[in-house]
């Protein structure tokens, strides 16, 4: 296992990684920026990773995360930036299948859950975070199912996906009773189209979407600790 020590742009928080795992990129750091975060607010990160989008959130002001993965090798990253950050407190590591969301969380018991779901259900398969990238697991819907569950009523879902399956996120966000609230496209550059979507929703919120400005830039920098 190749370990190295990275600090997440924009936040004071240490990270652990692994090269022979799926890292953290500019997506994640984007959707941790991205949503409305209440004060204190309870956060559900689903499918978390080595937990850089539910870092950024308890930075920002959030008062409690549940970091929740099936990988346990990124958990167990997680766990060491948890305790070098002085997070014990504040952080609750579960470590399960989305599809049986109902055996780790409680109905309604979210103000805000934010999900980073594979793009990709078919192509070329990445030799390093394979079930990360494609849907070898959990589906985009299995996700919305979970989410929806989980989040309080008014309270907020966010995710970040791939243009093509734009559609078929409004059509999910419909189906389990999350209205779009917020959306912004990101492009690599201004004559480029957009690579991904950030999307907010309200758990029972009434219509009424505000299009953000479009964001540029693509590439994630991150400080490594251990040069």
């Amino acid at each position: 296992m190749t370990k190295r020590l990275d600090y997440i742009p924009g936040c004071a928080y240490k990270i652990w990684q692994d090269d022979k795992q799926f890292s953290f990129t500019t997506d994640a750091v984007l959707l941790g920026n991205f949503p409305h975060v209440v004060n204190k607010a309870k956060v559900l990160d689903l499918g978390c990773g080595t937990g850089a989008i539910g870092m950024l959130c308890l930075y920002r002001g959030a008062g409690q995360l549940t970091a929740f993965d099936i990988n346990h090798t990124v958990l167990e990253l997680l766990r060491k930036s948890v305790v070098d950050n002085n997070l014990q407190d504040k952080v609750e590591i579960v470590a399960g299948d989305v599809r049986r969301y109902k055996n780790y969380f409680s109905n309604e018991s979210f103000d805000l859950v934010v999900a980073n779901p594979p793009y990709r259900v078919a192509g070329a398969r990445r030799i390093v975070g394979t079930e990360a990238c494609h849907e070898e697991i959990a589906s985009l819907e299995d996700f919305f199912m979970a989410a929806a569950f989980a989040v309080k009523y008014r309270g907020r879902v966010a995710l970040v996906q791939l243009p093509d399956r734009f559609q078929e996120a409004m059509l999910l966000a419909d189906k389990y009773g999350l209205q779009p609230k917020r959306l912004q496209w990101v492009h690599s550059s201004i004559d480029k189209p957009a690579w991904i979507f950030l999307l907010e929703m309200q758990k029972g919120g009434n219509y009424g979407l505000e299009v953000l400005p479009p964001k540029i830039g693509r590439g994630v920098e991150y400080e490594n600790s251990s040069n």
